[in-house]
């Protein structure tokens, strides 16, 4: 069992309606033996003052310094342990031992980092309820489901060969995972390990962060996606939704997702387009790409 020290970065931002389920949740559990970094950026609600109930040192950026992998680099540089936690502050283990059941797995010596099995909101939306489905399962992870930060663990070390990417705003944590793995290391889902963690983004937010993910996988993958793959894309994911909507009987939700996944395919290949062209030039600087933090 695993039992040694462990830090765990938590990113905030104007996070109140939620901080205090997510830290009664992590001081419930099961194993105590971790020291927590609040990593703010901003806050102009309370959840600073939340944060205060429970032991913690403090971390804050400027809303205009906040780059993602930046931030992580920064954070995990300032930590002691062996082990380097990440648990987002919206992010609500569901189990007294989900902690545990996610640190064990890094017993094995050939285990990198690991990462937890994901349950949407009661709130959640149909098509929110779907893709949470699919991507974490009760069971193997799918192939191109790499890495998820909302709960995961990784080792220093490993960090240190290979440090989160700054080239692109999104998906930092898919681009280190396929880095470590090409280097041999192991990626570990760890579906006992149950987070509840989801967002009703509105159709801008997805448009949003689609764009990102698209300028993010030109760098990860160095692939082009062309307007007939987004097409194929699109109807696969059409075809998923119906059966998903079917067997909910939510028809209304099928023709809600029919547009929903037009726009996220087109803001995917935007995207993809932007980050191609910035890889062909060779402009490795920082973006935000279209990306607006909400």
């Amino acid at each position: 069992m695993f039992s040694e020290k462990v830090s765990i970065i938590m990113r905030t931002k104007d996070v109140s309606n939620i901080i205090d389920q997510t830290l009664k949740a992590l001081f419930s559990q099961s194993f105590k033996n971790f020291d927590l970094i609040i990593v703010d950026s901003d806050s102009s609600d309370d959840t600073l003052e939340k944060c205060l109930k429970y032991e913690h040192k403090l971390m804050v950026f400027t809303s205009s310094d906040y780059h993602p992998g930046k931030v992580l680099n920064s954070a995990i540089n300032k930590c002691t342990t062996n082990v380097v936690v990440f648990l987002n502050s919206d992010c609500v283990m569901l189990l007294p031992n989900s902690l545990q059941i996610l640190l064990n797995e890094l017993e094995e010596e050939k285990t990198s980092a690991v990462f937890a099995r994901q349950i949407c909101r009661p709130e959640a939306l149909s098509w929110v309820q779907r893709d949470y489905d699919v991507s974490f399962p009760n069971n193997t992870n799918p192939s191109w489901m790499h890495f998820s930060l909302p709960l995961a663990a990784i080792r220093k070390s490993v960090w240190k060969q290979i440090p989160f990417y700054t080239q692109a705003w999104a998906s930092e944590d898919t681009k280190w995972a396929v880095d470590i793995k090409s280097q041999g290391h192991i990626v570990k889902y760890v579906k006992n390990s149950l987070v509840m963690h989801s967002h009703n983004y509105d159709f801008q937010q997805m448009s949003n962060r689609k764009y990102v993910e698209g300028e993010a996988d030109a760098f990860i993958y160095n692939k082009k996606i062309t307007l007939i793959r987004t097409l194929r894309n699109y109807i696969g994911s059409v075809y998923n939704d119906l059966i998903f909507h079917t067997k909910k009987l939510d028809f209304s939700g099928f023709f809600k997702s029919l547009v929903l996944r037009a726009v996220l395919h087109y803001s995917y290949l935007k995207g993809n387009i932007f980050g191609m062209k910035r890889k062909e030039s060779n402009d490795l600087k920082q973006t935000y790409g279209n990306y607006q933090q909400g």
